[in-house]
């Protein structure tokens, strides 16, 4: 039998004193779903199935799929490529979603120093550990820190990284297709990741109406890459440790693990502190 849930992290009193703490405690985190596990469980992908970075803007599209959604493995020049696929089940709306990346930015008014984030914490209560805003300021970009096994090697361990949104029609994606995917309701997250130490990470998504109910999103991110002045550059300096396949596993089953929890938390969530000061506790 595969495990069900996984231990979580126990709080701190200081944290375990705010009233938010009980959607940390109270709903368990799940491993990856069978079918899920089942596709990590036969390894890599053949890279011949990989999006080439070069394809990239073939993966924006309002409807249809390509060959092979969910999976990872190494590429021939050395880099590391995932392809995530997940389904929001219509529990959770867009706004419950908008709402929820705003808020966990902004700390609780009462959470004590130097525990992290307990907002951030509810998505993944094993590898989350902090998440806002650098200096304050959005246009800084977003960090997080956190760990991207499950709790395999110990939050001594994790890595800061900072989030840096760009535009895709800086990098050459026709304004039209651009504005048909907007009028169509789709969603795009294009952003680069750095981190304390060397390495970049980069990540396309869309973000769209499943046909058959719910909110999917196709990923796609190609470890070594960044974004830079309107051309997808290949980071020389990322480490090997994240160019290797159980890294990319460890990050798949993490992306996987807090996507499907998200449905279990949040409406209740939403419902309880969507209405109230962006600080309370």
């Amino acid at each position: 039998m595969r495990p069900f849930v996984y231990d979580i992290p126990e709080l701190t009193p200081g944290e375990k004193a705010l009233p938010v703490s009980r959607f940390y405690t109270d709903y368990p985190l799940h491993y990856p779903n069978p079918l899920y596990a089942q596709l990590l469980d036969q390894g890599p992908m053949d890279p011949k199935d990989a999006l080439a970075l070069e394809d990239w803007m073939d993966l924006f599209i309002p409807e249809g799929y390509h060959d092979v959604e969910y999976g990872y493995c190494m590429m021939p020049d050395g880099t590391g490529y995932m392809a995530t696929y997940s389904v929001i089940p219509g529990n959770v709306t867009p706004e419950m979603r908008m709402w929820y990346v705003k808020w966990f930015n902004i700390h609780s008014e009462h959470l004590p120093e130097g525990v992290g984030n307990i907002r951030y914490k509810l998505w993944n209560q094993v590898d989350h550990i902090d998440h806002g805003l650098v200096d304050g300021d959005f246009k800084k970009g977003i960090y997080t820190l956190e760990t991207l096994d499950m709790g395999r090697s110990g939050k001594e361990k994790a890595i800061r990284s900072i989030r840096h949104n760009f535009d895709i029609r800086d990098y050459g994606f026709p304004e039209d297709r651009y504005q048909k995917l907007i009028d169509a309701g789709v969603g795009i997250t294009s952003c680069w990741e750095s981190f304390d130490c060397p390495g970049s990470h980069l990540v396309l998504s869309v973000t769209r109406k499943c046909p058959l109910g719910g909110i999917e999103t196709c990923a796609r991110e190609w470890i070594g890459y960044r974004a830079e002045n309107g051309k997808f550059v290949r980071d020389t300096d990322t480490p090997d440790f994240m160019l290797c396949e159980q890294y990319l596993k460890d990050v798949m089953i993490h992306n996987t693990v807090e996507q499907q929890h998200l449905a279990t938390f949040l409406p209740d969530l939403y419902k309880e502190y969507h209405d109230k000061p962006m600080n309370a506790d």
